[in-house]
């Protein structure tokens, strides 16, 4: 099956089928542009209220230029979703050879998370808005890389109580709690409300730590790069 343009956005860059030249940076500005302006206008309008003519009429460019990067609404929608969804919930993958305490690595995905949510604020909550109107095998996708997540956190969660550097009850329970403070945001954080965006992710980040009992200063490792494991989609 074809290497679905999804994909290949999430993907910082993507490499070309065998006998295909490689894609023009030309090209992959054109592709992020209508990227940029579809999503601003799916958070103002809504999936629904939001047609391919807007998106024309923004861009300036009849409807053959953006089916030439997309095949409809949908791939466009699903495309910011994805990028934004892999964006936040790989944010607690970690090298195999890492072999820092449960602790120091918890805290630095916790951190990253908070960002990333902040940072891709508009797709990520195009996800949960429009998510009635997502394919099923998409949906199936998107839960397929939270159960992920989840996966990953409570198993560090779990790493660092053994090791008596954490502290909590329940270990699900207080994973989907966090979730929900994070994952919930779209709800009541505005972009350009009276907390910059820095201020926010350190506010939030520390009410996360809080919950799971972990002391900012027992934390001092330097971050690392995330390690990031997802299989690129492919159409059906």
């Amino acid at each position: 099956p074809a290497i679905r343009k999804a994909a290949k956005a999430a993907a910082p860059a993507a490499t070309p089928a065998a006998g295909r030249p490689a894609e023009t940076q030309a090209c992959i500005d054109k592709r992020e542009r209508i990227l940029a302006v579809a999503e601003d206008l799916f958070y103002r309008h809504g999936f629904a209220g939001t047609t391919v003519d807007m998106i024309c009429a923004e861009l300036g460019v009849t409807k053959p230029y953006v089916y030439y990067y997309f095949q409809d609404k949908h791939e466009i929608v699903e495309t910011i979703a994805w990028r934004a969804s892999v964006a936040c919930l790989s944010t607690m993958k970690f090298p195999a050879d890492d072999k820092r305490p449960a602790h120091v690595k918890l805290a630095e995905g916790l951190q990253r998370w908070v960002a990333a949510c902040v940072e891709h604020f508009r797709g990520s909550t195009l996800a949960f808005r429009v998510t009635a109107s997502l394919r099923p095998e998409f949906r199936a996708e998107l839960r397929t890389l939270a159960n992920d997540f989840y996966a990953d956190l409570g198993a560090l969660m779990e790493e660092g109580r053994r090791q008596g550097t954490l502290s909590f009850d329940d270990t699900s329970v207080t994973a989907m709690s966090m979730g929900g403070v994070v994952g919930f945001m779209y709800t009541w954080y505005r972009p350009d409300g009276r907390l910059p965006p820095d201020d926010l992710v350190k506010r939030l980040t520390a009410t996360l730590f809080k919950m799971i009992g972990l002391r900012p200063s027992s934390v001092s490792s330097k971050p690392r790069t995330p390690a990031r494991n997802h299989p690129r989609r492919t159409r059906k």
